[in-house]
């Protein structure tokens, strides 16, 4: 399943970027998430329950950053994280492959353009591509919606 869209924020790309490198911070925007744990500075570990259609699962995951470049050569940054997680009820298991890119209109304004490749083996795959679609497309709101709050505090 793939995934793609945007986010505007009215805070600066630098203030963007280290909110997206925080994992305390980040993860503190998507809904279920806890027992989070930095590894190392470009691995965190936790747990998330999420409802997907009828289930509610709980998926223990682990993420690592592969790719981190702020500002790229053409004032775009670029952050390449892989996640894998599987399912302690059904042990269906969740690979994603994510790539964010901020872009600057302006110093106050950024742009988060966000793309993601996931795919889930097992039992929840049955559930079809529908449900876990409208299934991320609420989190990801969620998380936008929780992450311009406090980026954009005070402003």
């Amino acid at each position: 399943m793939k995934l793609g869209g945007k986010i505007d924020i009215a805070a600066p790309a630098s203030e963007v970027w280290a909110f997206i490198l925080d994992p305390e911070r980040l993860s503190g925007c998507v809904t279920g998430v806890r027992d989070g744990q930095a590894v190392d500075d470009r691995t965190f570990t936790g747990s998330i329950t999420a409802a997907v259609g009828p289930i509610q699962s709980d998926f223990a995951f682990r993420s690592v950053i592969v790719r981190a470049a702020f500002p790229s050569d053409l004032g775009v940054s670029d952050l390449g994280v892989e996640m894998t997680g599987t399912d302690t009820m059904t042990r269906s298991t969740l690979t994603a492959e994510v790539a964010v890119a901020l872009e600057s209109p302006d110093a106050d304004q950024t742009l988060l353009r966000y793309r993601a490749v996931v795919a889930i083996k097992g039992r929840l795959s049955i559930l079809g591509e529908m449900i876990l679609r409208a299934t991320a497309g609420a989190m990801i709101g969620e998380v936008a919606k929780r992450m311009r709050a406090q980026l954009e505090a005070g402003r």
